[in-house]
């Protein structure tokens, strides 16, 4: 497993929080070690509910000085890009359901100089992203359906999470694989032994008695998991280059006997 990160982050979404009190969302998450955050644009189209805007946005960026992801989940995301790079996104993902141009879109946002992102719902496998993959910065799997939070996690999730771990690595892609939706602190180590490199957190953070703890508490168990990937890699490894010594140890011995034999 090759990951394109030294190790794992952990974005808070703001999804799950007080909405009376995204200033204290927001301190919270860059206190506690939190690496990103995550703010959910829904248009009531494209999902069910309506979340935020451009606005709020705005006022994040002005808050924080962690880096934005803009995870937009509506109809015409080729609408919105412009805008939230303007106030200030430094990630645009937007959804492979809703384009019909992947690959203008990917330029669109590339253009505006922010990173970009493409979102998978859960009922859409991993192999339409795999000839795109290596012009784009990450790939987000949804576990839950896009636009609530607090959903119970999609277990096929991980499988699509290891599927894509694959493709990145034939494709030689740089990009990151993140998981959105359903993370709890039983859970999370093992998405990111799956092969997640970034996990975003919502109500696992907000919903708690004590959001900077739970925070601190996440990150800790990412990094288990991150380990624990980390040597199985090595292993694997290992054992690759023993299996492919062996072989050419035996073309070695049988290239010998054909000479003898001449």
């Amino acid at each position: 497993m090759n990951r394109n990160l030294e190790q794992p982050l952990l974005s808070a979404s703001v999804l799950g929080a007080n909405w009376l009190a995204f200033g204290e969302a927001v301190s919270i998450a860059e206190t506690s070690g939190a690496d990103l955050l995550q703010i959910d644009v829904a248009d009531g189209i494209f999902t069910p509910t309506i979340t935020f805007g451009e606005e709020l946005v705005r006022r994040i960026r002005a808050a924080t000085s962690l880096p934005i992801e803009v995870h937009l989940m509506v109809s015409r995301p080729q609408d919105w890009i412009s805008m939230m790079a303007d106030v200030g996104a430094d990630y645009i993902i937007f959804h492979y359901e809703a384009v019909q141009r992947l690959q203008g879109i990917v330029d669109q946002v590339r253009k505006r100089g922010v990173g970009v992102g493409i979102a998978l719902n859960s009922e859409t496998p991993a192999e339409v992203l795999e000839y795109v993959l290596p012009y784009i910065d990450l790939v987000t799997v949804m576990a839950i359906l896009p636009g609530f939070a607090g959903q119970k996690f999609i277990p096929e999730a991980m499988e699509k999470v290891t599927r894509l771990r694959r493709l990145i690595d034939k494709t030689g892609s740089k990009a990151c694989i993140e998981i959105d939706g359903g993370i709890k602190a039983q859970n999370i180590s093992s998405v990111v032994e799956a092969g997640a490199d970034i996990v975003v957190a919502s109500s696992a953070i907000y919903q708690t008695p004590d959001p900077a703890l739970a925070t601190t508490d996440l990150k800790q168990r990412m990094k288990t998991g991150w380990d624990i990937a980390n040597r199985k890699g090595n292993v694997l490894q290992f054992v690759t280059q023993a299996q492919d010594l062996v072989q050419r140890r035996l073309r070695s011995h049988s290239n010998d006997d054909s000479v003898a034999l001449v």
